[in-house]
């Protein structure tokens, strides 16, 4: 009979407000993987705007409760089975909407393993699949882009928009950044700018200075990339060079997607879509999706892209980070499921 250990696990058995429906609970996980399959000891998963959307049932990809939470997230191999391609100590994920990540073990496949440098920092480890990667995509695969071109964006400081101004700065390209006003802006402009913003604005300024700030650079974005909608999407794309794109990622404002007939009819841009896992799925996407996650990790290991800023929440205080997450806070919660040194030696 193969052996067993008790997991903590949050669990939502219906689709509704995730304060009331998420329920921390203990599932036994089998500590003995089969052929081709390891035991993973989860760590640190961040709750992502798609988790609460997932847990209300409101995602587009929907799976019938009784479900594990989760999105993304860094585990530690722990043991394996024979014939795995891993080692005890490595550092993987998941790349699947679909992963139950906040659980302290489960049994997977090794076919469903991306490994990860064990070098990356676990804030970022945990958060590196779908950030980062979607704006590798949308920079790399829409527009060919030269160095010193403009890429302007919404929701700047979102994990994505953040991701797009390091993965800028590294490809020589030029960001112009918009975000929500707020009683701390400058701070966040500054912060925006440490890490190689090259312009930030709000809404209302650049409302209010767009048509001066566009003579003082060489040539209007060729790039937009919108993950608010609404007015903002508006905004962005309005201010296109001729035959520009404008490629939406989200809706975070939840508002219908805006674009002005004239930037349409007489500017002829372009409006695309991205979702990372559908475009990762794709099997002629294969080999760059690969080429993506590899450029990132190394990108991760030099510093090059850091972690968004987060804070950390034990799993037994989820109903806390569960809180903050949809108050909309600025700061991503991040769980830490497991303790990177705890000791396995009882499997």
């Amino acid at each position: 009979m193969s052996k067993v250990i008790q997991s903590r696990a949050l669990i939502y058995r219906k689709f509704g407000d995730p304060r009331e429906v998420l329920g921390l609970e203990s599932i036994n996980v089998s500590t003995e993987p089969g052929k081709g399959e390891c035991l993973v000891q989860w760590l640190a998963s961040p709750i992502n705007p798609l988790d609460i959307n997932r847990i209300q049932g409101n995602y587009a990809i929907k799976t019938e409760p009784p479900v594990i939470g989760g999105s993304e997230g860094i585990g530690k191999v722990v043991k394996i089975g024979s014939g795995s391609r891993f080692n005890v100590g490595d550092h993987v994920t998941i790349f699947s909407a679909e992963t139950p990540f906040w659980t302290e073990y489960g049994i997977v496949d090794d076919d469903d393993l991306v490994k990860l440098y064990n070098r990356i920092p676990l804030d970022l480890a945990a958060t590196l699949m779908i950030n980062p990667p979607t704006a590798w995509i949308m920079l790399k695969k829409y527009v060919e882009l030269e160095k010193g071109d403009y890429v302007i964006q919404n929701s700047a400081n979102s994990g994505v928009g953040r991701s797009v101004i390091e993965l800028c700065k590294v490809f020589g390209f030029r960001s112009i950044n918009i975000v929500r006003d707020r009683k701390n802006i400058e701070t966040l402009k500054t912060d925006l700018w440490k890490i190689g913003a090259d312009h930030v604005f709000t809404e209302e300024e650049f409302k209010e200075t767009y048509r001066k700030f566009l003579k003082t650079i060489n040539a209007r974005p060729k790039l937009a990339l919108n993950g608010v909608g609404g007015k903002s999407a508006l905004q962005i794309s309005s201010v296109l060079e001729r035959g520009g794109t404008c490629v939406t990622y989200g809706g975070m404002s939840k508002k219908a997607h805006e674009f002005t007939t004239s930037a349409l009819v007489f500017n002829d841009i372009q409006i695309r879509g991205v979702a990372v896992g559908m475009w990762a799925r794709r099997e002629e996407n294969l080999d760059e999706w690969n080429h993506c996650i590899d450029e990132v990790q190394k990108l991760a290991v030099a510093g090059k892209l850091t972690a968004i800023p987060m804070e950390r929440i034990e799993m037994s205080d989820f109903k806390k980070g569960i809180e903050r997450s949809m108050e909309g806070r600025s700061i991503k919660q991040l769980f830490i499921i497991n303790s990177s040194t705890s000791s396995s030696s009882h499997l």
